[in-house]
């Protein structure tokens, strides 16, 4: 519905008024952008020990205990666990949730890497995944692997590249023995990466292949979840951008991409078309997009600003970023919405800010420009805090899909993500408050359905560097 483009004067306003924490480079990337959070800064430079004890619920059910979530961060390496320490208030039983199927007792790793995407020649990382992006995003962008909660994913990324000309950067989903689950890679190139020339030296041209055959079972292996999958699905694009300012007050990058989403070939879901045929057939599609990317020093580390703007136009079949944050949740969901997704145009944008290195928000916003249920808007908000005021500590983020309604645009429902946590630092090294989830649980049936996790707790925080 059109009344969703009420939400670009309050994108365009957070614009105006915010900033993101996104170091002056004197560098040869084509581009830095990125509104996950995951960015070298002040705030992700310091190793903790942490460890929080209260009160939470989890699937209906009431634990207390705590979470041991140690952090190490020693210049390119990093390194993070997160043990859960929790017993039932009922029946005094152990939780164990969180270690069972799949990856199990890998999921204690929260994250391993070693250095930092588009600033090092080597990156790379393996746990818990969020806010992925390959290339320029028109395929992968701010995908997560993990949708639920208690059910966190150990998948992989990288991002290799030689003599700043030859890369290739991608990712993997889930490392679990029953399936190939989402696979995507992008060999770059940047021909005059080695020149001295201004601005060309900073072209790259890159080619995305997508691949996801999750055939993960819902329950005793007896049924698939994602039975749309059972041969397969593939997506394809290439990409290509610039650097056109590279100052320190200003980075200012240009892209265009095209990309493909093949024809998913599947007997249960021709079968499902049989008896509901979708109302723009049954085919691949495929988009265009160009934009422009900004990261803006606006006073120095007090007010910084990164910015996002890209136009899209997408045939029948499509939809643009496919593979994002609410991917995981269902899959079928997805693959059946192509039936019915029409030739659209649409806008993305993003908006992330810092000011003086405590506070982090922003946003981002996939517009069509006629809204519907066949082809919904995507919306998410982050915030971030490092000891404001030096006692107050705020973190949230937000992810709302499927929405066609400005006024659903905050309603926690199954197409919603939160986190929201509020503390407060009673002495430098013990903190108090409440983190609140809404989240996907996954049934004993293997499908997942909303829920919402409270959890007041006093946690020590000691910081090791």
């Amino acid at each position: 519905m059109r009344t969703l483009y009420y939400l670009i004067p309050v994108f365009l306003l957070t614009f105006f008024t915010t900033s993101k924490n996104t170091l002056a480079q004197e560098q040869t990337s084509s581009f830095n952008f990125d509104n996950s959070f995951t960015s070298l800064s002040l705030m992700d430079s310091t190793s903790y020990l942490t460890g929080a004890l209260g009160i939470t619920r989890i699937g209906g059910q009431n634990y207390a205990g705590m979470r041991f979530q140690p952090e190490l961060n020693l210049g390119k390496i990093g390194f993070g666990l997160d043990i859960p320490l929790y017993f039932n208030l009922d029946n005094g039983n152990f939780y164990s949730d969180e270690f069972k199927k799949d990856a199990g007792v890998l999921r204690l790793i929260s994250y391993f890497r070693y250095g930092r995407k588009k600033q090092d020649p080597v990156f790379f990382k393996i746990g818990e995944l969020k806010g992925e992006r390959i290339g320029y995003g028109s395929l992968v962008n701010n995908y997560s692997n993990s949708v639920s909660f208690e059910n966190r994913k150990v998948g992989f990324t990288y991002d290799i590249i030689v003599k700043k000309t030859f890369g290739v950067e991608g990712l993997y989903s889930d490392f679990n023995l029953e399936s190939f689950n989402l696979f995507a890679i992008r060999p770059y190139v940047r021909p005059f990466g080695q020149s001295d020339i201004p601005v060309i030296k900073t072209l790259d041209f890159g080619f995305t292949f997508v691949k996801d055959k999750d055939h993960t079972a819902r329950y005793s292996g007896t049924e698939e979840k994602n039975e749309f999958l059972s041969d397969g699905m593939s997506a394809w694009g290439w990409d290509m951008g610039i650097t056109l300012i590279n100052s320190s007050f200003i980075n200012l990058a240009a892209y265009m991409q095209y990309s493909k989403l093949n024809k998913v070939k599947s007997d249960s879901l021709a079968a499902f078309y049989a008896t509901t045929p979708p109302t723009q057939g049954h085919d691949s599609g495929d988009g265009f997009g160009m934009g422009l990317n900004a990261n803006m020093n606006v006073i120095g580390n007090v007010f910084r600003l990164n910015a996002r703007i890209e136009r899209l136009w997408y045939s029948s079949n499509y939809l643009p970023q496919f593979f994002d944050a609410i991917y995981e949740v269902n899959k079928d969901a997805k693959i059946l919405a192509l039936g019915d997704a029409q030739k659209k145009q649409g806008i993305y944008g993003s908006v992330t800010a810092s000011f003086i290195d405590k506070i982090l928000i922003g946003g981002n916003l996939m517009l069509p420009d006629n809204v519907s249920e066949t082809t919904p808007a995507l919306l998410q908000l982050n915030l971030r805090t490092q000891d404001l005021f030096d006692k107050i500590i705020i973190e949230g983020s937000y992810t709302k899909g499927n929405l066609t309604r400005v006024s659903d645009a905050l309603k926690f429902d199954s197409s919603s993500l939160a986190l929201m946590r509020f503390a407060y630092k009673i002495n430098p090294f013990l903190v108090t408050g409440v983190d609140y989830r809404w989240t996907w649980i996954q049934g004993s049936d293997g499908n997942f359905r909303a829920d919402n996790m409270v959890t007041p707790y006093v946690a020590f925080r000691l910081p090791l560097n």
